[in-house]
């Protein structure tokens, strides 16, 4: 089916045309035609990234009333950024229309300006946030008594974000004969709440699939310490092929101290949170899309306005507080019918949500494992590669400028053979990532969330790292904090010493006079109960007690 079988004018169809649009999402497929003819109010539920503007925005401008003068509809959205994309989406779409005036109203920017722009535009359609419509009704500069439309997008999102009484104000503001029209992910029971209580026999359409979450996305979770989720975030980046994401962060503090880190590794970021001003804001998000910056930083709250066919990724920095926020995150990318990726980076202590997730969203989650060393150094070699090569193409004519200083240089490199220059520009451009994953070549927790379900202890390995199905032993010996034993110092004197590699330790926990840890059974055995654990090879200053037996947690001491 294409656009010209849903009933829509030429005017519109030609717009779509001019956008490149050709065949309706499946949203868009039902609810259009729904919604051109439809006498009652109406709700929809779809994914993220499904269509879902369009799908009201075709309708709307079909039925509005382009000769009066009064506001025909209003259109709420939880977040400012989401009330200008719904705007430029407007824009594209009444291009050939005439006499349709629109304006955007939220809040960051002077109140005065949006009511002379009320007063002096005279706007059928009214786009805003709901705390904003909220101001302009109780100064007397907005009135909906004759409104014709109201339509609710993100529902969800702006329960979460805590707009629902704001809502039901703003509906109670509309005339009985009104139409309400809303989009949803998800309907949770306060949403279905809300139906019941303030709309008119709805016509209700879903175009939920099996799965809550889009099929054409990989999904993947990475465990690793909270002291190590930069440095991981840091390797999957380096690791992916031109990325071109968002990495959402649960506070704005850290997506501030996340993006500035990001930024002093390379990487081409910048932070979209609530303290910016709205111009900062626009700023970024100017950037982000034209692709000048490779990564915005956000929290939920600010990426509900992002609207991006073609991301790459999405990085989960922690998991959100909820599972809807984390439908909503994901949905970001595999959009427009490209493959996209989902990667999460949590702690230990998050496994078991993730299972949670996997469940409510029918779709898997696999546990991945961060990129070698040696696969890091590959790319980053890559990388620098390719960066020679631009800066050769890209500044002829500075090179032109500078011929003499180019020409001495030169000269002062045909003293070095070509081994030496080759080396010193090996060193200059990789050595501060290489030596990195060198210090810290394995940072992978290594333990499996399902088998946490399970057992309750969560003590089994991964299967990727060990024998499937195979148990872990939980062991102790004492030594710890106290005595100068530390994280690293353990795991590659324990590696060394027995034969096992790092990657088999799992749950390290490092207490002041003991050490607990855990080895799949097959290594347990040449452990207990009579081995030793000297650290020989450890600096002595630091290890104050030394060949002190490993025992089985059983016998743990309750210290």
């Amino acid at each position: 089916m294409n656009f010209s079988e849903l009933g829509l004018k030429a005017t519109l169809l030609k717009a779509l045309e001019a956008k490149g649009f050709t065949q309706p999402s499946d949203i868009q497929e039902k609810a259009i035609p729904l919604l051109l003819d439809c006498p009652t109010d109406f709700v929809g539920q779809a994914q993220t990234g499904t269509g879902k503007t369009a799908a009201f925005l075709l309708p709307l401008l079909q039925r509005l009333n382009t000769e009066t003068e009064s506001i025909e509809a209003i259109i709420l959205s939880p977040t400012r950024e989401l009330a200008l994309q719904i705007e430029q989406e407007l824009q594209t779409l009444k291009k050939f229309e005439k006499n349709v005036r629109s304006l955007c109203v939220y809040g960051g920017t002077p109140l005065d300006r949006q009511v002379m722009a009320l007063r002096k535009d005279k706007p059928q359609i009214v786009i805003g946030t709901p705390g904003r419509v909220i101001d302009l009704i109780e100064r007397g500069k907005l009135k909906l008594n004759e409104a014709r439309f109201c339509i609710l997008d993100e529902a969800d999102e702006m329960l979460n974000m805590g707009f629902l009484e704001d809502v039901q104000w703003i509906l109670q503001k509309l005339s009985e004969e009104r139409r309400i029209w809303m989009f949803s992910a998800t309907m949770p029971k306060a949403i279905l709440d809300l139906i019941s209580r303030h709309f008119h026999s709805p016509a209700i359409l879903t175009t939920k699939k099996k799965t809550l979450s889009n099929e054409d996305i990989e999904q993947k979770f990475f465990v690793v310490r909270e002291g190590d989720q930069i440095e991981a975030l840091g390797r999957l980046i380096d690791r992916a092929d031109d990325c071109y994401g968002i990495v959402f962060c649960r506070t704005k503090i850290e997506a501030k101290r996340v993006a500035d880190e990001l930024n002093q590794r390379g990487f081409q970021s910048d932070s979209l949170h609530g303290d910016m001003s709205q111009d900062q804001r626009e700023l970024a998000m100017r950037s982000f899309k034209a692709k000048r910056i490779k990564l915005l930083v956000c929290t939920d709250v600010a990426a509900r306005g992002i609207d991006v066919n073609d991301l790459t990724h999405v990085f989960n920095y922690g998991l959100p507080q909820d599972i809807e926020s984390y439908v909503h995150r994901i949905g970001r990318t595999g959009r427009a019918g490209a493959k996209g990726i989902a990667y999460t980076i949590i702690s230990p202590k998050d496994s078991r949500r993730i299972r949670l997730i996997e469940k409510h969203i029918k779709a898997p989650i696999t546990q991945g494992l961060l990129p070698t060393p040696e696969e890091l150094g590959a790319s980053a070699m890559s990388r620098a590669l390719t960066s020679l090569l631009d800066e050769e193409n890209r500044y002829p004519s500075f090179l032109k400028r500078h011929e003499k200083a180019l020409a001495m240089f030169t000269e002062k490199l045909e003293t070095f053979t070509k081994e030496e220059v080759i080396a010193s520009v090996f060193g200059l451009l990789l050595k501060q990532d290489l030596v990195r994953y060198e210090k810290r070549p394995n940072l992978d927790v290594v333990q499996s969330p399902a088998s946490q379900s399970r057992d309750g202890g969560g003590m089994g390995m991964s299967a990727a790292r060990s024998n499937r199905g195979e148990k872990s032993e939980r062991l102790f010996i004492t030594l710890g904090k106290e005595h100068g034993l530390g994280l690293r110092s353990f795991l590659k004197a324990f590696s060394q010493d027995f034969k096992i590699p790092e990657a088999q330790i799992s749950r390290v926990e490092i207490r002041d006079k003991v050490t607990y840890f855990s080895v799949p059974q097959s290594f347990s055995a040449r452990l207990t109960p009579r081995a030793t654990f000297a650290l020989s090879h450890q600096d002595s200053s630091k290890i104050q007690l030394a060949n002190k037996p490993i025992e089985n947690s059983r016998t743990a001491p309750r210290a």
